[in-house]
């Protein structure tokens, strides 16, 4: 299946007095926006909450026009359909977000923390999702932020996605670390002396940062 929105979406944050100068509606905690295109034949439904979700509706039978996600349907009118389709969704991004580096809100929290203790910004040296933060003086990594499936770092079958941190420990203290839900062995690097945090609220902010200050403090 295709995934549309993600991919328009991804690293963007909706500003909501924005969304209703667009046009959403907003219903039982949810922002809703609807717009006829390709001379009315269709119809994209935008609901904005907790996440994201959009649906193509063929207005002729008013049911899901389900070709628009199935990647072997190529045909120009499919790709007609998807290309109007997320021209529509990315006019909404222009207008009503703005950019951030990464996906998921504690990931650009965490960031603007190390922005404004050490004055560092990640880059992104495989063009991707995953940034790096170097020290000012030596280049040297003190921490990375990742996009990876929960899968690929638990293998426990789980492909929801997310951003994790790369961070180095004391490694006297890997063990009490492994204690803490949310923090495990570093992903594709040294198990040893790095571990992965991750970044979805189940770690307090507070306790992240104070793991990020002591890996800035070991990589000296």
């Amino acid at each position: 299946m295709i995934e549309i929105e993600n991919k328009i979406f991804l690293k963007k944050k909706f500003d909501f007095e924005k969304l209703k100068e667009f046009g959403f509606s907003f219903e039982n905690n949810i922002y809703v926006y609807t717009e006829d295109f390709l001379n009315s034949n269709f119809k994209a439904v935008i609901e904005i909450s907790d996440v994201l979700k959009g649906k193509v509706i063929d207005n002729l039978s008013n049911e899901e026009y389900m070709p628009l996600r199935i990647e072997s349907f190529d045909g120009d009118y499919v790709c007609s359909v998807r290309k109007a389709y997320k021209d529509i969704l990315k006019r909404i991004a222009d207008i009503c977000c703005t950019d951030v580096f990464f996906a998921d809100d504690q990931a650009n929290r965490i960031t603007k923390f190390i922005d404004e203790t050490y004055g560092v910004k990640p880059d992104f040296p495989w063009k991707d999702h995953n940034g790096v933060f170097r020290h000012l003086d030596n280049n040297k990594w003190f921490s990375l932020i990742m996009y990876v499936s929960l899968d690929a770092l638990l293998k426990n079958g789980d492909n929801r996605k997310l951003n994790i941190i790369n961070l180095k420990i004391d490694t006297s203290k890997r063990d009490e670390l492994y204690e803490i839900d949310g923090i495990y062995p570093a992903f594709h690097m040294n198990h040893k002396m790095w571990i992965s945090v991750v970044l979805d609220d189940i770690i307090s902010d507070e306790k992240v940062m104070e793991l990020v200050t002591c890996s800035f403090d070991l990589t000296k």
